[in-house]
């Protein structure tokens, strides 16, 4: 016995249903030699005869008639799966493997993510929280369709890209910090940081990156980091809040923490980044891929 492909058991069940060759092939539009050249093949694999023929017709023999309920219910498992996949297409179920920074909370891409679940009450989104690098790695291998990272000045990226928004960093400190009164007294400059520890990132990562080139800049060594952070968590703001360590945020951290951070007046320290949607440069963007873009966007 062999295995049967949709279109022979559907052949033969119109066979079944209409008791008559001709009247199955022109239900199924294809010529009577055909449906008869495709029941012979079942009848073959089956290695039984299905049929009667009669010079009025067809009838079912008895092993056609053990043969036809598994036939009907494989072909209305194969228009079930046909139906899946028109879901898919739909837009109505699928799959989005999305990859976020820590620091992607509180922007447009989450809420584009909540939007697009509310829309489409069938969609998995499996989301992984990673650095920017990981997560670009991760788009080239093909373990993820889309990520969100921001991007700083000289940025580059092998993936493709849109750009999604942009928001600040800051150098910050707490409230009632002696650096404060400082710039009341006299004007704050780039050099009066020198003398007090940061809450930063290791080096290598973005963040640090751009604290160090600014010191290099001005001339000074590296500065003096005295709590290495991964991300600005609730806990580092916590820590900054109640000591004198500097740290660099973004700004929605500090419209989130008005009496535990203040930004510095410190224009070196002042940078502007963006947001960016990557993918791989050779991406196949599905639907939900581009109605998740769109929202984001939006």
């Amino acid at each position: 016995m062999t295995g049967f492909a949709y279109n022979e058991l559907a052949c033969f069940l119109a066979v079944a249903e209409h008791g008559h060759f001709g009247r199955a092939a022109a239900a199924l539009q294809l010529t009577q030699p055909a449906v008869s050249k495709i029941v012979r093949r079942v009848e073959q694999g089956v290695g039984a005869a299905l049929f009667t023929r009669g010079t009025h017709g067809v009838a079912l023999t008895s092993s056609g008639q053990l043969f036809m309920e598994p036939a009907r219910q494989l072909v209305l498992r194969h228009e079930e799966t046909m139906r899946a996949a028109s879901d898919i297409q739909a837009q109505h179920v699928g799959l989005i493997r999305l990859g976020f920074t820590q620091a992607t909370s509180e922007s447009r891409a989450t809420r584009a993510v909540a939007e697009l679940l509310r829309r489409r009450p069938g969609l998995r989104v499996r989301l992984t929280v990673g650095k920017s690098d990981d997560l670009e790695r991760a788009l080239l291998d093909g373990s993820l369709d889309l990520a969100v990272v921001p991007s700083y000045p000289g940025h580059a990226t092998r993936c493709a890209q849109v750009v999604i928004g942009e928001d600040e960093l800051w150098a910050a400190a707490r409230p009632r910090h002696p650096l404060f009164q400082l710039a009341l007294e006299q004007g704050l400059r780039f050099g009066h940081l020198q003398g007090y520890s940061w809450a930063l990132p290791a080096p290598g990562a973005a963040v640090r990156k751009v604290v160090d080139e600014a010191f290099a800049a001005q001339g000074l060594g590296a500065p003096t980091v005295a709590l290495e952070i991964q991300h600005n968590t609730e806990a580092t703001i916590d820590i900054v809040g109640q000591t004198d360590l500097l740290c660099y945020v973004p700004s929605h951290v500090l419209r989130s923490n008005p009496e535990r951070l203040q930004s510095l007046s410190i224009p070196e320290l002042r940078t502007r980044r963006s947001w960016l949607l990557i993918s791989h440069p050779k991406a196949h963007w599905s639907p939900l891929m581009s109605a998740l873009r769109d929202l984001t966007l939006g």
